[in-house]
């Protein structure tokens, strides 16, 4: 039986998808990787709050700096709307992770705060080098 080539394209896009949604991405980062042991999951947690409020700093300055190099104002006001977007999807998309059943929930939806973050400021960064 032939597959259909929208089949096999979709199946080979999953690892690709995962791989840029920053799945797994904390536990790659040395100073996460050291939050994970700790004794409790309030001490995890904590641990990972802290280095995403420090992380976030990051996504902060690419952000005016990407308004600053903006052209028009078009441009910027598009950047400002993705922003609010993007703000409103991490905190949705990281609570959804926070929601599940169990305390590892507390874990991955912190996680999920450091990655998304990361993310976002490699990619304002990327825009601004354009």
């Amino acid at each position: 039986m032939k597959t259909a080539p929208m089949f096999r394209t979709g199946i080979a896009a999953i690892p690709l998808y995962f791989a840029m949604a920053g799945v797994g991405k904390a536990a790659d980062d040395p100073a996460a990787a050291a939050c994970h042991p700790k004794d409790t999951t309030v001490a995890i947690v904590d641990c990972l709050d802290g280095l995403a409020a420090q992380s976030d700093k990051r996504p902060n300055a690419a952000y005016q700096a990407a308004l600053k190099a903006s052209e028009s104002p078009a441009r910027k006001d598009a950047l400002i709307r993705a922003e609010r977007a993007w703000l409103a999807y991490r905190q949705a998309n990281c609570g959804w992770y926070g929601a599940q059943e169990g305390t590892i929930s507390e874990v991955e939806g912190a996680d999920c705060m450091l990655d998304m973050t990361g993310a976002r400021a490699l990619e304002l960064g990327q825009a601004t080098q354009r």
